[in-house]
């Protein structure tokens, strides 16, 4: 009867301090720092090419309550394929046009962007974001005695639109799970790219 009246007793406390937490679980105040790991898909329009893998995100930002301003750094689509000497060569025809052997899958973005964390009703919040962002691609140079491959990167911008709830596993410590939407635009060598996906942040409040 003792454990049943200590059971009904621990019951009670939880279901009080809820409404307590609840309401405090999504507030960040004063600075804070985030560091992150996700899953997502990353998209090519230009190549039709794509990737499900791990993304890394960290932040760093202010908090109002419930609003905040930060800026945060990702990086997406990793594990590309590298550049190889043999993965164009040239075919022999009048159009003297180069023809692919093998096309590495390269995906790469990492993103920096300036974001406005806006509170909702239940502890959720939406962030936009905007910025700039750096695709990686594969670079062949036939014009040489010797034909290179290597890799290298482009800026353009980017926009980002998250939706997430803050949980809290201690006053200092606060978890953001959050799906995001990145568009990034290239610019001479790259097309625009997409990733959607999931992330958990666990964050340290100052």
């Amino acid at each position: 009867m003792t454990r049943l009246r200590i059971a009904a007793a621990l019951a009670a406390v939880v279901a009080l301090a809820a409404p307590a937490r609840a309401q405090v679980a999504g507030e960040l105040r004063g600075p804070f720092v985030g560091l992150g790991v996700g899953v997502e898909n990353v998209q090519d329009q230009n190549l039709d090419q794509h990737r499900v893998g791990v993304m890394l995100h960290a932040r760093a930002g202010w908090g109002f309550g419930r609003n905040a301003v930060m800026l945060e750094g990702a990086w997406h689509g990793i594990g590309d394929d590298q550049a190889r000497v043999g993965d164009i060569v040239w075919v022999s025809d009048p159009s003297g046009d180069p023809a692919w052997v093998r096309r590495p899958k390269v995906l790469q973005t990492m993103s920096l962007l300036a974001s406005v964390q806006v509170g909702l009703p239940g502890d959720f919040y939406v962030r936009p974001g905007a910025g700039l962002a750096w695709h990686s691609f594969p670079v062949y140079r036939f014009d040489v005695d010797v034909q290179t491959a290597e890799m290298s990167e482009e800026a353009g911008p980017a926009a980002q639109l998250a939706l997430g709830r803050t949980l809290r596993l201690s006053r200092r410590v606060p978890v953001a799970v959050e799906a995001i939407g990145l568009w990034s635009g290239g610019e001479d060598s790259t097309g625009p790219r997409w990733a959607a996906g999931v992330q958990v942040v666990p964050m340290l409040r100052f």
